[in-house]
């Protein structure tokens, strides 16, 4: 919070009312920061005048795209304001100077072991990639890590070293008079939640909740800063299009909408939201801002993913802009009229990103800086005012995956076909993160292991792959309506070929 002396006094009496004021004011200040923290909001609540702009993920995992310099030309004409990498690459660090562009950079996951160990360690970091390129690159924030928690084979890892990272960090950054201007958070996805519906009842992972969630939004309180979640209704409608509408995933205008108490819910991204607001304040941290660091829309993917095409991508892409942006109807229900920055996914097309065809389509530009479908990001444009999608350029086919991941082919079962998605081990990954992902699985709570143990029905064949790829999709099953990923720190895959087998069924809902 900045506070503007702007009196001033020729006398020396008007001089000691003059600070008597100041002290008042100053105590009633610190008198309301002790009390917003008490009560979670922290000072991230007193955020008023924030830019309302929208965002733009710069992502870089392909062989074919434009410079940075080129990207950052191509950002600009988009007429975003802010701009997030999910590194600090120097090239693109170096094209984002002097454009007014604000940008948040990052520590990948692997980085956070090295910071964590020393403060001297975090200081080389900032002054590396913070202090050789600002002010002329107008970097906010900084994430350190991204769904780490998505990833249970980092649990005895990467996930003790988040909170002495960001204390390192931040140390630096107010040794350097920059954590004001400068914030620190990481990116959580909704796999984070144990319950998401209805939103009010939203809870974090009992396995994160107290060991992790309550420091990080601690320091998120104190310092200021916001809680970053990666939010995709796509998954949560995909996942489950008979119970979930279309219209509501799409903020559509026919949506008959969800009612939880007092609140109104027409959109499924406001219910995501407000659920992430009730699990931080099931842990006591209910005032601390949230901001979107990723959400979009595929415009194409393989043949057994649903919805994912032009016409979708484009709607949600330009009514989640307009939303966001909106002066009478911005925030959520359980926070109207708050303003939450927000990240499209993404700038480009990535030809190189792993997994299903949809990694591979989330692009609003073609790695050649053509649109994929025209889009307002500045938020003005209404639905009627968009050409007819039809005349705009349509992907038709996936990219195939990389050759590296070619080979990674799910389990062979004795059972095959049937309409559904599973979500099963790989058979490349090594057996010590096989167990490490088993273990997690089994231990979340939602994940009914028993028919893997000795004498279920699933128990046979008895190997550290099948019992995974059972527990994992137990526990997929369970957490995909809220976002939860197949993933399992890279030990699972989606598989449409049923692994069921005699008495042993996997369940697909």
């Amino acid at each position: 919070m900045k506070t503007a002396w702007a009196r001033s006094t020729s006398s020396r009496d008007g001089m000691m009312d003059a600070c008597f004021c100041r002290i008042v004011i100053l105590l009633f200040y610190f008198f309301a920061q002790s009390v917003n923290a008490q009560t979670g909001g922290g000072i991230a609540s007193s955020y008023a005048a924030e830019p309302r702009t929208i965002g733009i993920n710069y992502g870089r995992i392909a062989n074919n795209l434009p410079s940075p310099d080129e990207a950052v030309r191509l950002i600009q004409q988009l007429k975003v304001g802010r701009v997030k990498i999910f590194d600090s690459d120097p090239t693109v660090l170096s094209a984002l100077a002097n454009t007014g562009l604000e940008v948040v950079s990052a520590v990948p996951n692997e980085g956070i072991a090295t910071i964590a160990s020393n403060f001297s360690a975090a200081e080389q970091w900032v002054k590396q990639n913070v202090l050789s390129y600002y002010p002329a690159t107008k970097i906010v924030g900084i994430m350190v890590g991204n769904e780490l928690f998505s990833y249970p084979a980092l649990n005895t890892t990467t996930w003790p070293q988040l909170m002495p990272a960001l204390n390192y960090l931040h140390q630096s950054l107010v040794n350097h008079n920059l954590s004001l201007a400068i914030k620190l958070s990481t990116a959580v996805a909704l796999d984070a939640l144990a319950t998401s519906y209805p939103p009010s009842t939203g809870t974090f992972r009992p396995d994160i909740a107290i060991p992790y969630m309550q420091p990080l939004l601690k320091f998120l309180s104190s310092t200021g800063s916001y809680f970053y979640v990666n939010a995709y209704p796509y998954f949560a409608w995909s996942s489950d299009p008979t119970q979930i509408p279309l219209d509501y995933a799409l903020f559509g205008a026919n949506t008959p909408g969800v009612v939880d108490g007092g609140s109104a819910y027409y959109s499924l991204l406001d219910a995501q939201l407000d659920a992430v607001n009730a699990a931080m304040g099931q842990v006591g941290y209910g005032g601390v801002r949230l901001a979107i660091s990723e959400s979009g829309w595929p415009t194409a993917g393989d043949p057994t993913e649903m919805g994912c095409n032009l016409a979708n991508a484009a709607n949600y892409n330009r009514r989640l802009v307009r939303q966001i942006l909106s002066t009478s109807s911005a925030g959520t229900p359980k926070r109207p009229g708050v303003f939450i920055p927000a990240f499209v996914f993404s700038l480009f097309n990535e030809d190189l990103k792993p997994g299903p065809g949809t990694e591979r389509h989330w692009g609003l530009l073609y790695p050649n800086g053509t649109a994929v479908y025209s889009i307002d990001m500045t938020g003005q444009m209404t639905d009627t005012q968009y050409a007819p999608l039809s005349s705009a350029p349509v992907i038709t086919t996936s990219a195939p995956p990389p050759a590296s991941f070619a080979n990674q082919q799910p389990p062979s079962t004795s059972s095959s076909g049937s309409n559904g998605t599973w979500c099963v081990s790989k058979s490349s990954v090594s057996s010590v993160a096989l167990q490490a992902a088993l273990d997690y699985a089994c231990g979340a709570g939602a994940t009914n292991c028993v028919p893997i143990q000795t004498g279920g029905a699933c128990f046979k064949p008895n190997t550290l792959a099948a019992h995974a790829s059972y527990a994992f999709n137990s526990y997929w099953q369970s957490y995909k309506s809220i976002g939860g990923s197949c993933d399992f720190g890279g030990a699972a895959t989606i598989t449409t070929t049923n692994p069921s087998y005699g008495n042993c069924v996997y369940n697909a809902n």
